[in-house]
């Protein structure tokens, strides 16, 4: 006869993650390999792509090459924050149990940060904030360049501010708990957890630099177009 404690503990349920000893009860192998997922993932950021390319064709005045890449840039961002960032912010509680190719691509990244698949509060509130706030000014910056508006610069600072004051709490958190959450392989530490937030730290310094320089380039013509008028 098996004894009330044995009877009340949860079922132990195997998985690849790091810590080996977390919970994750509700845990379900993915259907998805590593290739597929990433092949699935590719196929989506291929699209915004196309669509991309497309929206720029019909923009209001020709754009610059770093315009045109800037664009590409705002726009596959807001299909990540919003979709799957989102999907993530929604699903959180369940997600290691879902059986659909988001769960299967989360599945998949957390090899390199576990916290994704336990309802860490952190990361909850993170990519919350991520998926509301990064990416609807992601979209407002996108359109500044396509429609040559003056809401450009400052949509592309909050934007890119907000992505790497993100991503450095991000991964710094884990950081400073010793990568507990992050297998070591380095396929999954250095190709998953490094690599793929990489960008999310170098383009933002970027394009930060790049709307610093604009916005005071317009307040000096603005400036400039003042004096003149009190002069006259």
């Amino acid at each position: 006869m098996s004894s009330p404690q044995a009877a009340n503990s949860a079922p132990v349920v195997a998985h690849p993650y790091y810590p080996r000893d977390l919970a994750i009860p509700h845990y379900v192998t993915s259907k998805l390999s590593m290739g597929e997922a990433f092949t699935a993932l590719g196929a989506a950021v291929t699209v915004v792509m196309v669509v991309t390319a497309i929206l720029i064709s019909r923009a209001r005045s020709p754009l610059s090459g770093k315009d045109k890449l800037i664009t590409v840039w705002m726009l596959v961002c807001a299909g990540i924050h919003i979709v799957l960032e989102g999907y993530f912010s929604f699903n959180h509680s369940t997600l290691a149990g879902k059986e659909t190719i988001m769960g299967d691509l989360w599945r998949e990244y957390a090899h390199a940060d576990s916290r994704y698949l336990t309802s860490d509060p952190f990361t909850v509130i993170m990519e919350g904030i991520t998926a509301i706030f990064d990416g609807s000014f992601a979209v407002v910056a996108a359109y500044g360049i396509l429609a040559d508006s003056p809401v450009r610069h400052p949509a592309q600072l909050i934007t890119s501010l907000a992505q790497l004051y993100g991503n450095v709490l991000y991964m710094t958190t884990n950081y400073m708990e010793g990568f507990r959450y992050t297998n070591p392989n380095p396929v999954y530490f250095y190709g998953y957890f490094v690599l793929l937030n990489a960008p999310w730290i170098i383009i933002p310094v970027l394009l930060i630099v790049d709307s610093w320089k604009g916005i005071c380039r317009g307040m000096l013509i603005a400036q400039r177009a003042t004096s003149i008028k009190k002069v006259n």
